[in-house]
């Protein structure tokens, strides 16, 4: 429990404090819809649009498809596709194809408190070729006594094979549940890029629906 500790303030600290070259402020948004369609095993589709150059340009669309199932109450695994669209400095779109695996483990650290792990395979690319990477994701959340509000923390590293740890994202978050099936997330991330010319350092606003059906 300590070592998951120490690896999140750690990574935190680097995230924050590394160094890029540009930065850029960019909103994000997502709209998902989720589905329980058997016994422990849930359906999740998400469109989400991204906007670039202080939040003026395209950056990329996506749909996504997942799917996730519970082992236990501690742990699930789950698969998705993602189809992208992607807009260059010259404003030429490229499509891309995501394929990802994942598991997830949640636990409680304190009656409040809890933290989780999530550690996703994924390959993207187009015709011309893919790319593997390993992201991990540690999380902290607070169950604030008497409100309906969740705050989190959370940081997420990239990991290539062929230049290490090429990407760090760190994250705080609100959360807030709008009506019965309605959740409203709120985030605020900072994301830094290594081992590529030009790196960037990417502050970012994001809003999140969720609705289960």
């Amino acid at each position: 429990m300590r070592t998951i500790q120490n690896s999140i303030l750690l990574l935190l600290f680097f995230s924050f404090s590394a160094f890029a070259q540009e930065n850029d402020f960019q909103t994000w948004y997502s709209v998902s819809l989720n589905k329980k369609i058997i016994k422990k095993t849930n359906l999740s589709l998400k469109t989400g649009l991204r906007l670039r150059e202080n939040s003026s340009l395209y950056a990329k669309q996506f749909t996504d498809l997942k799917i996730k199932r519970k082992y236990n109450k501690r742990i699930s695994y789950a698969v998705g596709y993602r189809y992208i669209n992607k807009w260059d400095i010259a404003f030429n779109i490229s499509d891309q194809n995501r394929f990802y695996a994942e598991v997830n483990y949640k636990n409680k650290l304190s009656k409040r408190f809890s933290y989780a792990v999530r550690n996703r395979w994924q390959t993207q690319g187009d015709l011309f070729g893919y790319k593997m990477t390993l992201r991990q994701k540690f999380g902290l959340d607070y169950n604030i006594k008497k409100t309906k509000l969740t705050p989190s923390i959370s940081t997420e590293y990239f990991l290539t094979l062929e230049d290490g740890i090429n990407k760090l994202r760190s994250t705080i978050a609100l959360g807030y549940p709008l009506a019965k099936k309605l959740d409203f997330e709120l985030t605020y991330r900072i994301q830094q890029e290594f081992y590529v010319n030009n790196p960037q350092t990417l502050f970012i606003f994001e809003g999140k629906l969720a609705y289960n059906l």
